[in-house]
């Protein structure tokens, strides 16, 4: 079963100045430096980010579900026009102050505040940061009126509750998230993306499929279904950017199946404790067991 986000890892340009981008303006702090692991690296098709140094954030507050800026963005690089990972949903606490308090710094605003629901439950506003990497920027005014019903931020700009993905073929996409996990899965239902139609030169009112899977600490995975005209998985060489790879915490005692691992992680007695699976849209995630699996005796 899926339980929680755990770390979203976006590439970077600049790593020191998305850094300080991050810290003066979302309130972020640094809790860990490293280098990108070439097992890793390879496992997700970007073998060229072997080595490359990364910064790890978390929000002050709340769950702490960092985020892992990893330098080897590139300048080409522009939102929603591939597949995969496209946009980081944070938790916030009112909108309408954080667009005013963004005026002037490295983050750029596309849209919003706006409520998404008749209901006028869910306030949000979009706006990309210092690589272009997206973000929705989300208050929820009463979660247990909502699919998903995260803790509230207690600070200005909280953690990552919500994971974009865009995929060819949504129903293929669902279909896995079926076959393996046993999580609540809202849609497809027919919704305006207005940045989505954006990038594509779309009128505003087109209505994309979208759908919803659930995970059980009140996160979960937005998936929408993008033109035939978005770009596969890592992207062209000059392009490449945004979010390439999420770390999902997942209780392997609500697994229906063995996952499909592109790579695996073993702990010193040869048991399971997780690894990175690659997507049917070509997206990678990585798998992190809350309990390490011992592998089947065989016959």
């Amino acid at each position: 079963m899926l339980k929680s986000i755990l770390m979203v890892w976006v590439l970077a340009q600049n790593l020191g100045a998305t850094q300080q981008a991050y810290e003066d303006y979302l309130g972020y702090t640094l809790v860990d430096e490293g280098v990108m692991p070439a097992e890793l690296s390879i496992a997700i098709e970007r073998p060229e980010l072997a080595g490359r140094p990364f910064a790890t954030l978390m929000p002050p507050g709340g769950p702490q579900v960092g985020i892992r800026i990893v330098q080897g963005g590139d300048s080409g690089y522009q939102p929603m026009k591939r597949l995969g990972w496209s946009a980081i949903e944070l938790l916030v606490k009112d909108p309408i102050q954080l667009k005013t308090q963004l005026e002037g710094s490295a983050f750029r605003h596309l849209q919003g505040p706006d409520f998404l629901t008749d209901q006028k439950n869910i306030l949000a506003m979009q706006v990309t940061g210092p690589n272009q990497e997206l973000f929705y920027l989300t208050h929820m005014i009463d979660p247990s009126l909502s699919f998903l019903q995260p803790e509230p931020s207690p600070v200005p700009v909280g953690q990552t509750f919500i994971m974009v993905m865009g995929t060819p073929n949504i129903d293929n996409s669902l279909s896995f998230w079926r076959e393996y996990f046993d999580n609540g899965i809202v849609g497809p239902i027919p919704y305006r993306i207005g940045v989505l139609s954006e990038a594509y030169d779309l009128p505003l009112a087109t209505q994309h499929p979208l759908a919803l899977v659930s995970m059980s600490d009140g996160y979960g995975i937005e998936i929408d279904q993008y033109p035939e005209a978005a770009d596969p998985v890592p992207g062209p060489a000059g392009e490449r950017g945004g979010v390439i790879l999420v770390t999902l915490s997942v209780d392997p005692a609500g697994l229906k199946k063995t996952l499909p691992w592109t790579m695996s992680y073993a702990n010193g007695q040869g048991a399971v404790t997780g690894g990175v699976v690659t997507l049917p849209s070509g997206t990678p995630v990585e798998v992190a067991f809350t309990a390490a699996v011992l592998p089947a005796a065989s016959d």
